[in-house]
């Protein structure tokens, strides 16, 4: 990846979107963070990343967005309603029905991200 031309802080923010084992919503991304820029700056950081590709974005509940890398394999998620905690899965069928959908809808699928939304074992113990 290259990393020229990108200020310390969204070299910063893309290392933690690396490591993570899950998408990261720019509150937790700023709480991560060495040194604390103002929540603004957290935003801008993300939004130039998601611009030029190098991280992508996804929304559960219609508000909050969490970011993840742009790599070339798909992502798939389960998300909790109720904590909206996020766990990844690599189960993929996708995949099966990609070159029926594209011959039916003369449509030429580049990507996806397949979710479940939820309630976790956690919160059904509640």
């Amino acid at each position: 990846m290259i990393l020229k031309g990108l200020t310390k802080l969204r070299k910063e923010i893309l290392k933690l979107i690396e490591n993570s084992e899950v998408p990261l919503c720019a509150d937790e991304i700023f709480e991560n963070l060495e040194k604390k820029p103002n929540l603004s700056s957290v935003y801008r950081g993300l939004c130039y990343l998601e611009d030029k590709g190098m991280i992508k974005s996804i929304s559960f509940d219609g508000n909050t967005r969490y970011f993840f890398m742009a790599t070339e394999h798909s992502n798939h998620y389960l998300y909790c309603k109720t904590c909206g905690k996020l766990e990844v899965f690599d189960i993929c069928f996708a995949d099966r029905i990609q070159k029926e959908l594209e011959k039916k809808h003369d449509y030429k699928i580049l990507d996806h991200i397949f979710y479940f939304v939820g309630i976790c074992s956690e919160c059904r113990k509640k």
